[in-house]
């Protein structure tokens, strides 16, 4: 090997040990806190801490409301319940206490009673117990009535009702009054079975003593519960409406 070619070939190795120091360099350091600065990422703020505290919670039925009781509480505080995302309503906020109210998004979640996980700004704070179901303050129609007309078939709107409905006044001046009534199988009969006692109630405060209701009862004095459904204020009323159109020959209010 000549001279020329040895100084080649050190040449040649030098750039090859270059290439493959820049290769692999390490990234430069980073100098700020810009993502375009090469070997930077975007820094990550860890979550805030919420300064709000649940000391309890108490299911008030007769203002319709979940009552919150802690600290911290402000107009950015956020509460969840169960595994609905939705965020509640908030009412009569103060730093101390919230109220929940009782709307579409708490009913939707609240079918029935059980524990239920209260979330305040995306962490479980507490199991909350309900003892039923919560219904929308709002809901009108009456959830009976379709099953009702299905239980009774022909007994439910024929062209002569002979059953003899009661009424019984609510607590309050505004209150929908109770009605009830027995459809009798054979009209005018009251020794034919079945019969088949109807009726709709709402009791402020009461969940488990307001519902719409239909049940068969046989001659060997046996009864099945066909129809069971609970109800607010609104749906009382639309169906004592529904069974005034479709079953009751008489109207009694009694004191």
């Amino acid at each position: 090997m000549n001279r020329v070619q040895m100084i080649k070939g050190l040449m040649l190795f030098a750039l090859a040990l270059t290439a493959a120091q820049t290769s692999w360099a390490a990234p430069p350091p980073c100098k700020g806190s810009s993502k375009g600065d090469p070997g930077c990422e975007e820094p990550v703020e860890p979550p805030a801490e919420s300064a709000a505290a649940v000391d309890s919670v108490t299911v008030d039925w007769f203002n319709q409301a979940l009552v919150v009781r802690g600290s911290g509480f402000s107009g950015s505080t956020e509460f969840l319940l169960g595994g609905n995302p939705t965020p509640l309503a908030t009412a009569n906020l103060t730093d101390s206490l919230v109220d929940l109210p009782f709307d579409a998004t708490l009913a939707a979640e609240v079918a029935t009673q059980g524990n239920y996980n209260l979330w305040v700004d995306g962490a479980i704070v507490l199991s909350v117990y309900i003892e039923a179901a919560i219904l929308d303050p709002a809901a009108t129609g009456c959830p009976c009535e379709a099953d009702w007309a299905t239980g009774l078939g022909s007994l439910w709107n024929p062209p002569v009702k002979d059953t003899d409905c009661y009424e019984i006044e609510g607590p309050g001046s505004n209150d929908p009054a109770d009605i009830s009534g027995t459809v009798l199988s054979v009209a005018g009969d009251p020794t034919a079975y079945p019969q088949y006692p109807i009726g709709a109630s709402f009791y402020p405060g009461q969940p488990n003593d307001s519902y719409c209701a239909l049940v068969q009862v046989n001659g060997d004095a046996s009864t099945s519960e066909l129809v069971n459904f609970p109800i607010n204020e609104l749906q009382q009323a639309d169906c004592a409406t529904a069974l005034k159109a479709n079953v009751c020959g008489t109207v009694t209010p009694l004191p």
